[in-house]
């Protein structure tokens, strides 16, 4: 993923923006690029730069829509330099770990959003 193509950025729905971006921001050092708010300061998009990569989180508001059901089961992937650090951070701060998938030893965390996040080491070379 280019870190400027908006078009290659995951866009995740949410039903608490706000919550979503300091989950984020806590865990996984996002910032904050880009906010949308009501007049209110309600929080409703956001572009996120988490490492080089950036992401779109939104909030929806109409139940069974099905956008918001269509990235639960699909996996982010986010390289850190202490990924343990990072599934220690995201407990704490509500994610809940999954278990491995077959022989696999990825771990995976659903936040506290209902969506999977798969946190790996930097990948070494030679």
């Amino acid at each position: 993923m280019r870190a400027h193509d908006q078009r290659t950025a995951p866009h995740l729905t949410v039903s608490d923006t706000s919550e979503a971006i300091a989950f984020y921001t806590d865990v996984f050092d996002a910032v904050a690029i880009q906010r949308e708010c009501l007049l209110d300061g309600h929080v409703v998009h956001a572009e996120l730069a988490v490492g080089g990569h950036r992401l779109i989180v939104s909030e929806w508001w109409e139940a069974g829509d099905l956008s918001v059901a269509a990235n639960r089961d699909e996996v982010l992937t986010i390289e850190r330099t202490d990924p343990e650090s990072v599934l220690r951070r995201a407990v704490a701060a509500g994610a809940h770990v999954e278990p491995p998938a077959g022989p696999s030893h990825q771990v995976t965390l659903r936040d506290p959003a209902g969506l999977c996040w798969s946190v790996v080491g930097p990948q070494r070379t030679g």
